[in-house]
């Protein structure tokens, strides 16, 4: 039987559902009971996953007959029910006759019992974490259609947050309803529901939580310490949320609310980027990292407009930080630009001359970027590559939020070739007793490059190494000594272009230290 309602309206009424209902048990019941009536099946239920046990158990039903079906619980892994609890969308049309399976006795009396034939199962998610599954069957044999597959993989992604909810009301019932903290909580987490099924997204979420605070929130950077006065909360995907509030005590009692709701809806967020660019990103796979020996013309990257294209890449440390800026430049470009992650770097692909949007969209970002033209498909993968040996370089200068081109990096450029044989000779004509590969050397190398980056400023120098400037006078004395002239004199310009060729031909091999630069041959 065909699905009789269509995915989006299934996914409002239970969004309707989460919003009206205060039970927990009342959600869920409601889910399963639209599921069923929009795949037109005979039975559908929600089971959910004991971790301790590694058994899953069902626990909401609707049109199920016998109490010895509703009471089903099996060990992950087996059969239909607990291959999708395992993680893995599963289906039978005729199960007790089905010898793929791996069946149980005692189940297998219940299925009987309750006459039941095909089956259809998926996964609920709580983000990397399976929790249980969401599942119709029929009482007739015969297989489900593509339709129905369709609908009920998309009612798992509302349903896997219907869980979530489910499981977050009941801890917060369990715990803090007697409370003045688990009052708050409780008033805290129904707002953040009600944002979450109205489609709203973190910065939302951030904004309801400033306001129970009576504060400011925002999502943190975790590569730097929290500013004083400032709460930090950590995330459950990894990550931060800095918080302003004068009433500590609240900020504490709501933390384990903050933690949960806002680790749901990046965890939400990260699963419906990643399922609506699953496309993209297999293109964008093809387009810069191509396999060895695939024939026939690249595939086309379907971007607006004539001429050549642009490869960007940002590197941000922080993992939400870059998930934010990710989905901000989605909702920015548009389909002017393709936007991925590859080897831990965010990649834009555009039309050229388009640095300045890309900018506008990462102006409360913390990044290293680079940028290079490919005049087409063919010539995308060498200017990721070319893209990414710039913004290693912008970090190791420092340089931070912006995109430069290669002939941006000034004259020392050259140490990006593939052959540098002439940046190997400049660093040991004029490093060579700082190249030994000791801590001491590369703390003489970084004080050097800052110093005349600097101007001559020990303050300057002082305050970016963190430390005094006596320090840095008594670095700069021992300098004199191993680098005669360096500080002034003809001698000053080589040593300076020498210092930033080093720095550029470290970040272009990170796991590299200076000892593994090649001396240069007699």
């Amino acid at each position: 039987m065909n699905s009789t309602i269509s995915a989006p309206t299934l996914l409002r009424d239970v969004a309707q559902d989460v919003t009206a209902l205060r039970d927990p048990d009342l959600i869920l019941t409601g889910v399963v009971r639209r599921v069923r009536a929009a795949l037109g099946c005979d039975l559908a239920y929600i089971s959910l996953n004991d971790a301790a046990t590694q058994h899953t158990e069902i626990r909401f039903s609707d049109g199920i007959r016998t109490d010895e079906y509703a009471a089903i619980r099996m060990p992950i892994g087996t059969g239909v029910l607990g291959m999708a609890a395992a993680g893995i969308t599963t289906e039978s049309a005729d199960y007790l006759g089905d010898v793929a399976k791996l069946h149980l006795e005692k189940v297998d009396a219940a299925v009987s019992g309750e006459g039941v034939a095909a089956i259809l199962s998926t996964p609920l998610r709580a983000g990397d974490e399976v929790v249980g599954a969401l599942t119709v069957a029929n009482r007739h044999p015969g297989p489900f259609d593509d339709s129905q597959r369709a609908v009920l993989e998309d009612a798992a992604l509302i349903g896997s947050l219907a869980v979530e909810i489910y499981s977050l009301r009941r801890r917060l019932i369990e715990q803090d309803e007697a409370s003045r903290a688990g009052s708050a909580r409780l008033s805290l987490s129904d707002e953040l529901v009600r944002a979450l099924v109205a489609g709203s997204g973190t910065p939302e979420l951030l904004e309801i939580v400033a306001h129970a605070v009576d504060g400011r929130a925002c999502l943190g950077d975790v590569s730097s310490e929290a500013e004083p006065a400032w709460t930090r909360v950590q995330l459950e995907p990894g990550g931060v949320v800095d918080i302003a509030s004068n009433d500590a005590a609240l900020v504490s009692a709501l933390s384990p609310s903050i933690t949960s709701f806002l680790s749901v809806s990046l965890n939400y967020e990260a699963a419906i980027e990643d399922a609506r660019h699953l496309r993209e990103s297999d293109l964008a796979e093809r387009l810069l990292e191509p396999k060895d020996g695939l024939s026939g013309h690249p595939p086309r990257a379907g971007i607006p407009g004539e001429g050549p294209l642009e490869v960007h890449v940002i590197d941000i440390d922080d993992p939400n930080m870059r998930g934010a800026a990710i989905n901000g430049l989605r909702r920015g470009l548009g389909r002017s630009a393709l936007v991925v992650v590859r080897r831990a770097h965010i990649v834009v692909l555009m039309r050229m001359g388009s640095a300045d949007r890309v900018l506008s969209e990462l102006v409360d970002q913390r990044f290293y970027a680079g940028r290079a033209v490919a005049p087409d498909e063919t010539a995308i993968p060498r200017a990721f590559e070319e893209a990414s040996l710039v913004a290693g370089s912008m970090r190791s200068l420092r340089r931070v939020k912006e995109i430069a081109a290669r002939d941006e990096l000034g004259v020392v450029a050259f140490a990006l070739d593939k052959t540098a044989e002439s940046a190997h000779a400049l660093v040991h004509a004029y490093l060579g007793p700082l190249l030994g590969g000791s801590s001491r050397d590369a703390r003489m190398l970084t004080t050097a490059l800052l110093y005349l980056d600097s101007q001559g400023s020990v303050a300057n120098v002082a305050e970016a190494l963190s430390i005094h400037p006596n320090t840095v006078r008594q670095r700069l004395d021992r300098l004199d000594g191993l680098l005669p002239g360096w500080r002034g004199g003809p001698r000053t310009l080589d040593i300076h272009v020498a210092l930033r060729t080093y720095a550029l031909m470290t970040a272009r091999e990170p796991q590299q230290k200076s000892a593994s630069i090649a001396p240069v041959p007699n």
